[in-house]
């Protein structure tokens, strides 16, 4: 199934926009997500340990389900700060 996920920070200059279109099996879980992910941009693949990723809006761990419709996003850690 194709699947819509929204892209934040450093995700979304690696991947070139907002969202990008993943392809995960049916009844697919955000692991295969990551695997579609790191295929489709291999920047990703070294840093995906530190890239959480949310499903309708709550993070999610690997085993979680993905549907067609939900709300998917990658967030990146985030550095800075005032000094």
């Amino acid at each position: 199934m194709l699947v819509t996920v929204k892209c934040f920070a450093w995700a979304r200059e690696v991947t070139g926009g907002d969202e990008v279109e993943l392809e995960v099996p049916d009844s697919g879980t955000v692991r295969d997500l990551r695997e579609s992910l790191g295929k489709k941009f291999p920047a990703f693949a070294e840093r995906m340990e530190s890239i959480a990723v949310s499903v309708n809006q709550e993070f999610a761990g690997d085993s979680q389900g993905v549907s067609v419709g939900d709300e998917l996003a990658l967030i990146p850690p985030i550095s800075g700060g005032v000094s």
